[in-house]
């Protein structure tokens, strides 16, 4: 509901920074469409403008995570990956839906404590500017 107000009160842009996988991505589909568990509250506390900053599987190779912080999928991501793309607004979001089927595809996942294995301040003081600078989102 916090991040609802704030959008509401302030028209402010709101960006997801999750980890690449699977469980990521459907934390961040609830902050975007909503939970389906609580559907009835949903105009009260999605966001329906946020975007999906970060880490996003595309970035994995990218900017050069090392293999050996990468994490093989699990059978509950696989599934919960192919779950996502069955789901109605994966439609509307072909974006989202291609870095998912990346994911699935590479059958690697990325945390975003994984982006300390680059350096410790990669991720404030190059990722996060970069993606910001060239408008890095989807």
């Amino acid at each position: 509901m916090l991040l609802r107000r704030l959008w509401d009160m302030f028209s402010i842009p709101m960006m997801a920074l999750v980890d690449a996988d699977p469980h990521g991505v459907e934390i961040m589909t609830v902050y975007k469409f909503g939970s389906r568990a609580l559907a009835f509250e949903t105009c009260y506390m999605a966001v329906p403008s946020l975007k999906w900053l970060g880490l996003l599987p595309s970035d994995i190779e990218s900017i050069g995570i090392p293999k050996k912080a990468l994490i093989p999928l699990t059978k509950a991501d696989q599934d919960k990956g192919a779950e996502l793309l069955y789901r109605p607004y994966m439609q509307h979001y072909p974006a989202w839906k291609l870095q998912v089927e990346y994911l699935l595809r590479t059958d690697k996942k990325a945390e975003i404590q994984s982006l300390d294995s680059i350096g410790p301040s990669f991720l404030s003081e190059v990722y996060l500017p970069s993606k910001m600078r060239c408008c890095g989102w989807i």
